[in-house]
């Protein structure tokens, strides 16, 4: 009697440490989200970021429901000065490891917490109708043992336009795109002066991206293989516009360009 009552606990829990092993061991896929930007003139855009929304569907293949994982961003202030990642930076907003599967979208969910500093002043940004959740679809098919970036890349260009000067008005409408960052290949630069801040687009066909510089005159691009064409518009009428053809960016691999000197006209 004194071994069972000692042995069908001890049974239990190895059963139940089994499980959890079980579980555990179960195939999963690494997820990170990353956002970046596209920046406009401003000194620096504040934004309040909640976090994101994954839109799932596990064992695709095998068809299934679509799940909605929300994935906070963890960091006490989430109002962030996003106009800092440029050039190579990036700001982690969450990680998550994952059963397999697809995911299908990617909303980024925004606070009320938004602004834009310009000459040491302080302008409120409202969202539109108090809209918070941005969406961008996506189809990316998670296998096991593989890390997986997926970059949110918050245009600020687009998304804040003056619609009055004197005093300054501004609209905002957050305008994001998404995508993973498996599969594609670095394009990187550097411009001269460095004080010209340049936009940059790498042209492929009839598609095209633009980035800007940081204030130390980098860039950077994710993109898909293949052959690019890269335009810089020095938005400065005292310079000329560069032209360089025949970038070959390659999957998995960094294309650094030589430094590209802007001239004077």
């Amino acid at each position: 009697m004194i071994k069972t009552k000692h042995l069908l606990p001890l049974a239990l829990f190895s059963a139940l440490l089994w499980s959890c092993q079980d579980l555990d061991s179960s195939p999963k896929a690494l997820v990170n989200i990353l956002l970046i930007d596209a920046p406009a003139k401003w000194d620096s855009v504040v934004v309040e970021i909640q976090g994101v929304e994954l839109e799932f569907v596990p064992n695709s293949r095998q068809g299934g429901d679509v799940q909605r994982i929300f994935l906070p961003y963890e960091l006490g202030n989430k109002q962030v000065d996003i106009s800092r990642f440029v050039g190579g930076r990036s700001l982690p907003v969450a990680r998550n490891e994952m059963q397999l599967g697809v995911i299908t979208g990617i909303t980024l969910r925004l606070g009320t917490g938004n602004s834009l500093y310009l000459n040491k002043e302080k302008f409120p940004l409202e969202l539109p109708d108090g809209k918070i959740d941005y969406f961008q679809s996506l189809n990316i098919d998670l296998e096991q043992g593989i890390s997986y970036d997926i970059v949110l890349d918050f245009d600020l260009a687009k998304s804040i336009q003056v619609t009055g000067s004197n005093p300054l008005a501004l609209k905002f409408n957050p305008t994001i795109a998404a995508f993973s960052g498996f599969g594609k290949g670095e394009l990187t630069g550097t411009t001269s002066p460095t004080e010209i801040r340049p936009v940059i687009y790498a042209i492929k066909g009839t598609d095209s991206l633009s980035t800007h510089t940081n204030s130390g005159g980098n860039f950077l691009f994710r993109l898909e293989p293949g052959d690019y064409t890269v335009f810089i518009d020095p938005k400065d009428s005292r310079y000329n516009a560069n032209t360089i053809l025949n970038v070959k960016v390659e999957q998995g691999k960094k294309t650094p360009l030589e430094r590209i000197t802007l001239t004077r006209k």
